[in-house]
């Protein structure tokens, strides 16, 4: 018997194989467009299962064995009717489908786990439980504050349904009051630990993608003021979550603030913009996604040449590269921003993806920002003892 999980590491194995034929001149003509339609509605529906390699539970498993039957047998029936088409074509349709309707009919219908059930869709494919999967691609410990220096505490989490880190910040301001940077995953118990150190009278949504915890935090801290990114409150998926927006950031700081923090608004194209905030006491630029600075250890290992062709691992990464295309459409404005950044020479970087720059910030920030700086700003830079060259953008 084929078990669910196993079922699930096929499906998208088959799906991947019938991409790549339908994109392949290897493969007759006639072929390709049934083989992609195919690999499309295979994927569709089986992100859409009960299962664990599903992403939401749309349709359960029994219902997910159907469509794969009637998916073979629609291939099996396109390779006999075909009669203009080659031999070879008409081959190749009827045994995938002959293969999918073995695999349905070898298929158990009771999955272990499913969205919702612990990881993501990769981990549970894998086989990693939930604690295997935070250990694997997070920084544990997990939704819980970490000191880094006074005033400044960190707050690791996982995005759902997917092997990804992700950051959140918070700050003591003068007033002892705390400003949440980019909140995470929201949970009781982490707020109970936050406001152990501080009321939590600030929530910052950073910018136009950091955004989507804020409404748990929101509905948990109602009196806490929330900060966004420019054009955020106009994005019709925020205003369809229903999330209350009270002020929008630029470059100065608000005076509930108390001077503690130095904006820096970063432009981009089709409405993107960050804000860069600057700790003045401890010396520490927060950052959201201008810096992705990914581990490959962290990685799934379907990930990790992509994530590295991108220029976003380890040890000073970038953007991927459409982010760094939504920046430069407005490259005077961002490139300006970028140089104040660098000048305000900050200890540490903290940033939302990735292992953040701890130390000898103001170098690997150089380094990063490589393919927004100016030329001559973008230059070697020594760190721990190393010269780096600035290398391609």
């Amino acid at each position: 018997m084929i078990s669910t999980r196993l079922h699930g590491l096929i499906d998208y194995g088959v799906a991947a194989l019938l991409g790549g034929l339908a994109a392949s001149r290897a493969v007759p003509p006639s072929a390709r467009g049934p083989l992609g339609t195919a690999a499309a509605f295979h994927t569709a529906y089986s992100l859409l299962t009960d299962y664990e390699g599903g992403v939401k539970s749309a349709l359960s498993m029994r219902q997910h064995l159907m469509l794969d039957a009637l998916g073979g047998a629609a291939l099996v029936g396109t390779g006999l009717t075909m009669r203009r088409a080659s031999p070879e074509s008409r081959a190749l349709l009827v045994g995938f489908g002959l293969a999918e309707l073995a695999v349905v009919a070898l298929s158990s219908a009771l999955p272990e786990r499913g969205p919702g059930q612990g990881g993501g869709p990769v981990a549970r494919l894998l086989g990693r439980d939930e604690a295997e999967t935070e250990h694997r691609t997070g920084y544990p410990p997990l939704d819980t504050p970490k000191p880094v220096t006074e005033g400044v505490y960190l707050v690791d989490s996982l995005l759902p349904n997917a092997p990804v880190s992700v950051r959140m910040t918070v700050l003591k301001m003068p007033d002892g009051g705390l400003l949440l940077h980019s909140p995470t995953r929201f949970t009781r118990a982490l707020k109970t630990e936050l406001e152990a150190i501080g009321p939590i009278r600030h929530l910052v949504a950073p910018n136009i993608a950091h955004w989507t915890f804020m409404k748990d935090w929101q509905e948990a801290c109602p009196d806490a003021t929330t900060w966004a990114a420019p054009g955020l409150r106009g994005r019709g998926q925020v205003r369809r979550s229903g999330l209350r927006l009270d002020f929008d950031l630029g470059e100065e700081t608000p005076i509930p603030w108390g001077g503690a923090i130095e904006n820096v608004l970063v432009p981009g194209g089709a409405g993107f913009h960050e804000v860069a905030m600057f700790h003045r006491p401890s010396r520490t630029l927060l950052l959201t996604d201008l810096v992705i600075n990914m581990e490959e250890r962290k990685l799934p290992l379907p990930l990790r040449p992509i994530v590295r062709l991108f220029g976003s691992t380890a040890p000073d990464g970038m953007p991927p590269p459409y982010l760094r295309a939504v920046v430069k459409w407005r490259h005077a404005e961002a490139s300006r921003a970028a140089s104040r950044l660098v000048a305000l020479h900050p200890e540490r970087v903290i940033f939302a993806h990735g292992r953040w720059f701890e130390r000898d910030g103001a170098a690997h920030l150089r380094r990063s920002l490589r393919w927004l700086l100016p030329e001559e700003e973008a230059r070697p830079v020594v760190v721990g003892g190393a010269a780096m060259p600035a290398g391609p953008g």
